[in-house]
């Protein structure tokens, strides 16, 4: 799992570096990192890790080991919403791997122009993140691939 991980940042790397506009980079960013998750699940619980609910998948890990990957995300990133809301952010990174995927499931019923003014209504009314349809929590994401791959490499 993990050189399918590393295959998958790779990938995402490649496609980012091409110029793509699309969620494909990210959505490869959240494969590797729930690989990732899925060998520190494996490695310290002896059982086979399933699903894509990210908090899930985290709290089946030690509140030490918990503590350990925050802290280690923390020292990279510095202050994030890692420190005040992990949870919420495993939530909103495990939805967005589920619900990119199939944004049809979500936009479908919108014409281009009432797809094109979802946005720009958005940024009209402030950008609040908490009104956002998808957060994508980059910097997070960064931090906690780091501690996650900390933790495989000296397993």
């Amino acid at each position: 799992m993990l050189q399918e991980s590393s295959k998958r940042f790779h990938s995402s790397e490649l496609l980012k570096a091409s110029g793509d506009d699309s969620d494909s980079a990210y959505l490869l960013q959240l494969i590797g990192f729930e690989l990732l998750l899925k060998v520190a699940v494996e490695r310290s619980t002896n059982s086979i890790a399933h699903g894509h609910y990210y908090q899930e998948l985290f709290n089946d890990l030690s509140q030490e080991k918990q503590k350990e990957i925050l802290r280690v995300a923390g020292e990279r990133i510095g202050p994030s919403a890692l420190s005040s809301n992990h949870m919420g952010v495993l939530t909103d990174l495990g939805s967005n791997f589920v619900k990119l995927r199939y944004p049809h499931e979500k936009y479908g019923h919108l014409t281009q122009e009432q797809y094109t003014e979802v946005g720009a209504s958005w940024i009209a009314s402030g950008a609040k993140v908490i009104d956002a349809d998808f957060r994508y929590h980059s910097e997070e994401l960064f931090g906690l691939t780091f501690a996650l791959q900390q933790f495989a490499n000296a397993c």
